[in-house]
């Protein structure tokens, strides 16, 4: 391993070399003259910019900064408030309440952090080809990779090619986990940029094996004979289930200025009025099968002559089409309709009754093969950017559906700059929307998990705001929610609607300090369920410290980060995760409560021109630990030690 790092760098720190990024010389193909044979041109890290439906343009960030070490990971993004599975490309717990798409679909809890959504996709506009690899090892065996290619034929268009791919073993039984993700994307503008065109196709494919925890939480803690020391011998619930959630999704956007623009001469020049539709169309299936499933594993009979494995599908189709008005550059408002059209579906119904010899019934099953809802109704959206000091941004959705009645979404935030250096953004979200999917339908071999629900609408309301002091590099911020109708997994493993609210609210707080090259980053939040606790069980206490050294080394051609990372949180009864759905349902009676046990980890960054390295030792602190009470959920524990090496390669071409 010592022989692979060294290589690993002195290759990083050759190809970086040889990489020329500030200066690009284009030779000629033919000819003698001197005069047209070499053009120079200058490229800066301005000229590489990206961005995302509802979101602004970016700069590519190259930088070797505690964010990007926090979202180095294979969910790419902050693990803050969030627990990992033992095995990388699991489900993933979360430890606060998190805000969820308006628009509902089929993808289950235990996935969703490994999905791109439409709004995750990203386009490009670059000078030079670009080039972006990360590596990361898998758990035991298997290894993550993310390449993304980026091109522009010209200034007016641009493809890219995306692809991540995950295999890791993991060190209990039958928890294998295997993601391949491809997605393209595409944008172009006339040279009058009056018309413009982006637009993705994404197919992703995540599949896991489910062991559905350990059998016997004992197996793993206690210290005496009755510890199994080697992970891979410890009883599972299941050694033969799988799971799987397959998704295709094209989306196309186009907009159009109606009328000559304004300030032609001007860079900021734009046209007044424009059109805009987009088009999306999605498939998702999800899969579970089990070649020996248990029926005391779930409390349910398992339904003769239909096989062991279930399908379900849904189809998303949506239509949204605006006009923009736009009367400087500054003041943007968009209205329009928006369609939608939804379907759950089986491959055919599912009729199926069983009754002992005494007449008792055992299982009576009649679920319908589909559930379809339309929607119609209005959008708007207003980016109002009056001055550095005040912005406002809202957004806007109500619809008018089959079943449900009104649907809404209401998204706002003010932001206040009354000092430079001081911001205070405040905001609203009201929601009313439809539950998701798989509460609604599913199909199962399993009986008492085949169910066509009619829900009413879950209302959300929601007050937050935020204090940025950047000139002490300290955030604030706090949110209050309540939550109505929510639905919810029983611990009869039966889904129901709570006919009461849910009352909810966070602080939380970061500052980051710094003496010299030694930065010491602490980030803690205080949360607490005031009413139906045991809906929505959460920890009080999240807490995170990092500290750590940075600085140059090699008369400043390269970067050294280097420091130890603890994360906390409370005890609190945490949920009970059910592969079958890949959902997370409230305990039964035998209650396992979760938390108070710090992870440390330590780590070591560094990067040479634009290669970035991460190695850390996850979870130190578990090779001492002679009675391992650490889990993620009940029955499955969390992640041991674990050596990571991680790669982030920027390639200007």
């Amino acid at each position: 391993m010592k022989k692979t790092i060294i290589g690993l760098f002195l290759l990083g720190a050759t190809f970086a070399q040889a990489q020329t990024d500030s200066i690009r010389i284009l030779k000629p193909l033919k000819g003698s003259s001197t005069n047209d044979s070499i053009t120079y041109f200058k490229t800066k890290i301005e000229d590489y910019k990206f961005w995302t439906n509802n979101r602004k343009p970016e700069i590519i960030d190259t930088t070797l900064s505690i964010k990007n070490f926090y979202n180095q990971n294979f969910i790419r993004r902050d693990a803050f408030g969030k627990l990992f599975f033992p095995n990388v490309g699991g489900a993933v717990v979360d430890l606060e309440y998190q805000d969820t798409p308006f628009s509902t679909s089929l993808l289950p809890t235990g996935k969703k952090y490994n999905y791109y959504f439409a709004d995750d996709i990203k386009y490009y506009d670059v000078k030079t080809p670009y080039t972006e690899f990360i590596y990361e090892n898998g758990v035991k065996e298997g290894n993550f990779l993310s390449s993304t290619f980026s091109h522009n034929i010209n200034k007016q268009f641009n493809y890219t090619f995306h692809y991540r791919g995950l295999i890791s073993e993991g060190h209990f039984r039958n928890e294998k986990a295997q993601n391949n993700t491809f997605a393209f994307s595409s944008n172009y503008k006339n040279k009058s940029e009056r018309f413009k065109l982006w637009w993705h196709y994404a197919a992703q494919n995540l599949k896991n094996n489910e062991n559905g925890g350990i059998r016997d939480i004992k197996d793993f803690i206690l210290q005496d004979e009755r510890r199994l020391s080697n992970l891979r011998n410890i009883p599972v619930n299941s050694q033969t289930a799988k799971s799987e959630f397959d998704a295709r999704r094209i989306q196309i956007n186009a907009s159009y200025g109606i009328l000559k623009k304004l300030n032609e001469k001007d860079s900021t020049y734009f046209n007044p009025i424009i059109l805009k539709n987009t088009v999306t169309y999605e498939k998702q299936k999800y899969r579970y099968e089990d070649t020996s499933p248990r029926a005391d594993l779930y409390l349910s009979p398992i339904i003769t002559g239909v096989g062991t494995s279930n399908l379900k599908s849904s189809t998303d189709f949506s239509n949204v089409t605006t006009a923009g008005f736009q009367w400087t550059d500054r003041i943007q408002i968009e209205a329009g309709v928006k369609f939608q059209s939804l379907r759950v579906f089986a491959e055919q119904p599912l009729v199926a009754r069983l009754e002992d010899a005494n007449g008792n019934v055992i299982y009576d099953v009649n679920n319908p093969r589909e559930i379809k809802e339309n929607l119609f109704g209005v959008v708007g959206k207003v980016d109002f950017d009056w001055n550095e000091k005040l912005k406002l941004y809202g957004n806007v959705e109500y619809l008018q559906s089959d079943n449900y009645k009104s649907v809404y979404n209401v998204d706002a935030v003010l932001d206040i700059t009354p000092i430079a250096g001081y911001t205070l953004s405040a905001g609203a979200l009201i929601q009313s929307k439809i539950p998701s999917l798989n509460a609604i339908y599913n199909q199962s071999f399993y009986a008492n998990f085949n169910y066509a629900n009619q829900f009413q609408t879950e209302n959300i309301q929601k007050l937050f705001a935020r204090l940025n002091l950047e000139k002490l590099n300290t955030t604030l911020e706090g949110s209050i929610y309540n939550i109505d109708n929510k639905v919810y997994l029983d611990s009869d493993l039966v889904y129901k609607q709570l006919n009461d609210n849910i009352n909810y609210f966070r602080l939380k707080g970061e500052n980051h300090l710094r003496f010299g090259k030694i930065n010491l980053v602490s980030t803690v939040q205080y949360q607490k369920v005031s009413k139906n606790q045991d809906i929505m069980p959460l920890p009080d206490f999240l807490i995170r410290e990092t500290l750590y050294w940075q600085g140059e080394l090699f008369n400043k051609n390269a970067q050294l980060q280097a420091g130890i990372n603890a994360t906390y949180f409370s005890k609190y009864r945490g949920l009970e995760y059910i592969p079958v759905l890949n959902e997370f349902a409230i305990q039964n009676s035998a209650i396992q409560r979760i938390g108070a046990y710090p992870i440390l980890d330590v780590f070591v960054n560094f990067k040479v021109r634009n290669m970035r390295f991460y190695i850390r030792g996850e979870h130190l602190n578990a090779s001492f630990i002679t009675q391992p009470d650490y889990f993620s959920t009940s029955n499955v524990p969390y992640r041991g030690f674990k050596f990571q090496l991680g790669i982030k390669w920027n390639i200007f071409s």
